[in-house]
This record gives C-alpha cells, structure tokens and sequence, in this order.
C-alpha cells in the first residue's frame, strides 16, 4: 500500500525550519557587525590612551588621552568618556544632527553600534547649564549598554562618578539620579530660561531618581545627563544624570 505524505503536517514543519535558519544567520550577522564595532573601539583605545604614571594622593584616572591623533581621524569629536568599573571608555562626537552617529562608527563606517554622541542642541565643550550624551544599549553590552545596571544601587556605590575628559582638562561629574523616564517627561530638557527654572529642573530629577544618591546638585552647577535605550520599551529611555564636582588641569 502506498504510503501519501501528510503535507498538512510537513510543509509547516519546513516553514518553521526556513524560519529558524534565516533568524540564526540575521542573529550571526548582527553579532558580526557587533564584534566589527568592538574590534575599532579596542584599536582606537590602543592607539589614543597613554597610560600615565600612578601619583600618591591623585584620584583622576592615571591616563591621558592623545586628543591630536583622535582629531586626525574625526574632527567631529568633542571629548573622552570613562566609568571606570563599567568598562565604558569611548570617544565622544557631536554630529550636525541626532541620526548619523547612531549607525556610524567613530571611523565614520557604518555599524549598528554607533557612536557616543553629545546631543545637536547642546554646545561640544560641555558648558550648557545640562548636556545630555547618548549612546546604544548594545545586546553585548558594550557602549551604554551597561549604564542600565545603576537601576542597582550597588552598582552606583562601586561607580558614584563618571570623568569626561576634554583637551582643555578633566570633568569630575558626581551621579544624583538614575531612573528610566519616559520620552515626554521634562527630564530631556536642555534650555532653561532662567537659573530658578533650571534648579527647579535638577530637584524634580533628583525626586525621580530609584534610590537616594546622596549628592544634591547646587544651583549653578552644570549636569551632564547619560542615555541610553532600556527593556522597559521605546518609549522609555535610562538616564544618569551627573553633577559637575570639579575639573582638572
């Protein structure tokens, strides 16, 4: 007796299996382009980092940054950014809008991880009342991927600052919030028409913040806010707002 496939049963069977195939090589292709990403950031850290004699009493990070060659290869950039246990170490760029650097690299090659980058609005030498400064929650965690972790306030005890280094000299930025805001909230203000206004601004943010830093900003001080995408959804983005503590020589 001859035996007649099932078809019902067997063509959703090679369905699901020409589906499984293309997701694993788009999932293979993604994570590619993500070790591309990576592999130019880690050569570009080689290449501008020098290391600095360790100096009893100095709590900078013992590295300097050869501003030079980094203009040489982007003009674009505005400054170097470095949270120590994070392993958040990258160059910083300003682009004449807020679309090109979130697929091109530092090298200016397109790449799903992007670039850090100081938003168009704000002005490149960070003296904006508060600059926000973007960057992707990569899957392999690279980037700003892991500044989502100070929704745990260990992290933020191990990690209360972050540095942005600039050619003039080093900002010390102490963290007062963390929290993940959604898009129409006013924490993504940038523009304060007053210094009261801009007060009221840095209370309202360091209310939202999921646990007390203990670091209340002074009026006048200058916030540089952190951020990045978050798995609460679209809508949604994690912030780090940072309060400037000093600036080095």
């Amino acid at each position: 007796m001859k035996h007649t496939p099932d078809w019902k049963f067997i063509l959703p069977f090679f369905a699901a299996l020409a589906v499984f195939v293309f997701s694993a090589a788009r999932l293979g292709m993604i994570f590619r382009e993500y070790d591309r990403g990576k592999q130019q950031y880690q050569k570009l850290k080689s290449a501008v980092v020098v290391p600095k004699p360790e100096l009893p009493g100095k709590e900078e990070p013992q590295f300097a940054i050869d501003f030079e060659k980094l203009k040489e290869i982007n003009p674009d950039l505005a400054a170097w950014i470095y949270i120590d246990q994070l392993g958040i170490s990258y160059p910083v760029v300003q682009g004449s809008d807020n679309d090109y650097y979130l697929d091109h690299t530092f090298y200016r090659e397109e790449n799903k991880c992007g670039s850090i980058f100081i938003e168009a609005g704000n002005h490149k030498d960070f003296s904006d009342l508060n600059t926000f400064v973007y960057g992707h929650n990569m899957k392999d965690k690279s980037m700003f991927a892991r500044l989502n972790e100070y929704q745990e306030e260990k992290i933020f005890q191990e990690n209360p600052e972050f540095y942005i280094y600039t050619p003039e000299g080093i900002k010390r930025y102490q963290i007062f919030s963390c929290y993940i805001a959604a898009l129409d909230w006013d924490s993504f203000e940038i523009d304060f028409e007053t210094e009261e206004a801009y007060a009221a601004w840095q209370d309202a943010v360091k209310k939202r913040s999921l646990y007390d830093t203990g670091v209340t900003p002074v009026c006048g001080q200058s916030t540089v806010t952190l951020m990045t995408c978050t798995p609460a959804g679209e809508n949604y983005r994690f912030l780090v707002h940072g309060v400037l503590r000093d600036y080095i020589q």
